[in-house]
Protein backbone atom coordinates (compact mmCIF):
# COMPACT_ATOMS: atom_id res chain seq x y z
CA UNK A 1 0.00 0.00 0.00
CA UNK A 2 1.31 3.49 -1.14
CA UNK A 3 1.58 5.99 1.71
CA UNK A 4 -1.04 7.95 -0.46
CA UNK A 5 -3.31 5.43 -0.04
CA UNK A 6 -2.72 4.89 3.43
CA UNK A 7 -3.49 8.87 4.46
CA UNK A 8 -6.20 8.62 2.29
CA UNK A 9 -8.00 5.71 4.05
CA UNK A 10 -7.11 7.32 7.36
CA UNK A 11 -8.60 10.44 6.61
CA UNK A 12 -11.70 8.80 5.65
CA UNK A 13 -11.51 6.07 8.11
CA UNK A 14 -10.98 8.90 11.21
CA UNK A 15 -13.92 11.41 10.85
CA UNK A 16 -16.48 8.49 10.63
CA UNK A 17 -15.43 7.00 13.73
CA UNK A 18 -15.04 10.48 15.40
CA UNK A 19 -19.03 10.94 14.12
CA UNK A 20 -20.30 8.08 16.14
CA UNK A 21 -18.68 10.29 19.43
CA UNK A 22 -19.79 13.49 17.76
CA UNK A 23 -16.00 14.48 18.22
CA UNK A 24 -16.54 13.79 22.18
CA UNK A 25 -12.82 12.79 23.56
CA UNK A 26 -14.62 11.27 26.69
CA UNK A 27 -17.40 9.21 24.75
CA UNK A 28 -14.54 7.93 22.68
CA UNK A 29 -12.26 6.08 25.31
CA UNK A 30 -16.04 5.20 27.22
CA UNK A 31 -16.92 3.87 23.39
CA UNK A 32 -13.40 2.26 23.11
CA UNK A 33 -13.90 0.86 27.03
CA UNK A 34 -16.80 -1.72 26.01
CA UNK A 35 -17.61 -4.12 23.66
CA UNK A 36 -20.77 -4.52 21.79
CA UNK A 37 -22.94 -7.18 23.43
CA UNK A 38 -24.61 -8.59 20.25
CA UNK A 39 -21.72 -10.44 18.64
CA UNK A 40 -18.84 -9.85 21.45
CA UNK A 41 -15.81 -8.95 19.14
CA UNK A 42 -15.76 -5.00 18.56
CA UNK A 43 -16.20 -2.38 21.00
CA UNK A 44 -18.83 0.67 20.15
CA UNK A 45 -16.52 2.33 18.66
CA UNK A 46 -16.04 0.55 15.26
CA UNK A 47 -19.49 -1.71 15.80
CA UNK A 48 -22.39 -1.00 13.73
CA UNK A 49 -25.80 -3.22 15.24
CA UNK A 50 -28.73 -1.88 16.52
CA UNK A 51 -28.06 -3.06 19.68
CA UNK A 52 -24.42 -0.88 19.94
CA UNK A 53 -26.23 1.91 18.53
CA UNK A 54 -28.36 1.60 21.61
CA UNK A 55 -25.32 1.15 23.94
CA UNK A 56 -24.14 4.48 22.61
CA UNK A 57 -26.79 6.14 23.30
CA UNK A 58 -27.07 4.59 26.68
CA UNK A 59 -23.75 5.52 27.53
CA UNK A 60 -23.81 9.14 25.59
CA UNK A 61 -27.34 9.59 28.00
CA UNK A 62 -25.65 8.81 31.47
CA UNK A 63 -22.89 11.00 30.42
CA UNK A 64 -25.07 13.91 29.54
CA UNK A 65 -26.69 12.96 33.34
CA UNK A 66 -23.39 13.95 34.87
CA UNK A 67 -22.26 10.29 35.81
CA UNK A 68 -18.57 9.72 36.03
CA UNK A 69 -16.78 6.77 33.95
CA UNK A 70 -16.77 4.50 37.11
CA UNK A 71 -20.35 5.07 37.57
CA UNK A 72 -20.85 4.11 33.65
CA UNK A 73 -18.80 0.83 33.93
CA UNK A 74 -20.50 -0.13 37.10
CA UNK A 75 -23.55 -0.27 35.10
CA UNK A 76 -22.38 -1.84 32.36
CA UNK A 77 -20.81 -4.42 34.17
CA UNK A 78 -23.78 -4.79 36.63
CA UNK A 79 -26.39 -5.52 33.34
CA UNK A 80 -23.55 -7.63 30.64
CA UNK A 81 -20.67 -9.30 33.43
CA UNK A 82 -17.26 -8.42 32.97
CA UNK A 83 -17.88 -9.62 29.16
CA UNK A 84 -18.49 -6.11 28.16
CA UNK A 85 -14.76 -4.50 28.84
CA UNK A 86 -12.75 -4.24 25.97
CA UNK A 87 -9.55 -5.07 28.22
CA UNK A 88 -10.46 -6.79 31.43
CA UNK A 89 -8.53 -5.63 34.68
CA UNK A 90 -6.60 -7.43 36.85
CA UNK A 91 -5.93 -11.23 36.89
CA UNK A 92 -8.42 -11.81 33.81
CA UNK A 93 -6.30 -9.40 31.96
CA UNK A 94 -3.13 -10.31 32.86
CA UNK A 95 -4.32 -14.10 31.27
CA UNK A 96 -5.17 -12.29 27.94
CA UNK A 97 -0.96 -11.19 27.60
CA UNK A 98 0.82 -13.84 29.39
CA UNK A 99 -1.01 -17.45 27.94
CA UNK A 100 0.07 -16.75 24.32
CA UNK A 101 3.44 -16.25 25.66
CA UNK A 102 3.89 -19.06 27.82
CA UNK A 103 1.98 -21.13 25.35
CA UNK A 104 4.81 -20.53 22.46
CA UNK A 105 7.34 -20.75 25.32
CA UNK A 106 6.07 -24.24 25.98
CA UNK A 107 6.28 -24.80 22.59
CA UNK A 108 9.56 -23.95 21.39
CA UNK A 109 10.80 -25.89 24.54
CA UNK A 110 9.04 -29.10 23.30
CA UNK A 111 10.64 -28.56 19.74
CA UNK A 112 14.51 -27.91 21.06
CA UNK A 113 13.81 -31.13 23.29
CA UNK A 114 12.50 -33.34 20.18
CA UNK A 115 15.18 -31.89 18.10
CA UNK A 116 17.69 -32.77 20.15
CA UNK A 117 16.58 -36.01 21.02
CA UNK A 118 16.85 -36.47 16.91
CA UNK A 119 20.53 -35.18 16.46
CA UNK A 120 21.37 -37.81 19.52
CA UNK A 121 19.66 -40.64 18.07
CA UNK A 122 22.48 -43.38 17.24
CA UNK A 123 22.43 -45.64 14.42
CA UNK A 124 20.48 -48.77 14.51
CA UNK A 125 23.10 -51.95 15.70
CA UNK A 126 23.94 -54.44 12.85
CA UNK A 127 21.62 -57.16 12.70
CA UNK A 128 22.65 -60.38 14.39
CA UNK A 129 23.20 -64.26 13.43
CA UNK A 130 23.72 -63.19 9.45
CA UNK A 131 25.93 -65.64 7.63
CA UNK A 132 28.79 -63.98 6.40
CA UNK A 133 29.63 -63.16 3.17
CA UNK A 134 33.14 -63.55 1.31
CA UNK A 135 34.91 -60.39 -0.05
CA UNK A 136 34.20 -61.75 -3.60
CA UNK A 137 30.41 -61.93 -3.23
CA UNK A 138 30.08 -58.62 -1.66
CA UNK A 139 27.50 -55.91 -4.19
CA UNK A 140 27.99 -59.03 -6.65
CA UNK A 141 24.18 -60.54 -6.82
Amino acid sequence: MRRRDLYLLLGTALPAMANLANGDPRLEKLYATYIAPCCWRENLMVHHSPKADELRASIAAAVKAGKTDEEIRAGLVGEYTIRILALPEGAKGQWLWWTPVAASAAGFAALAVALRKMKRKEPAPAPANLPELPESEWGHR
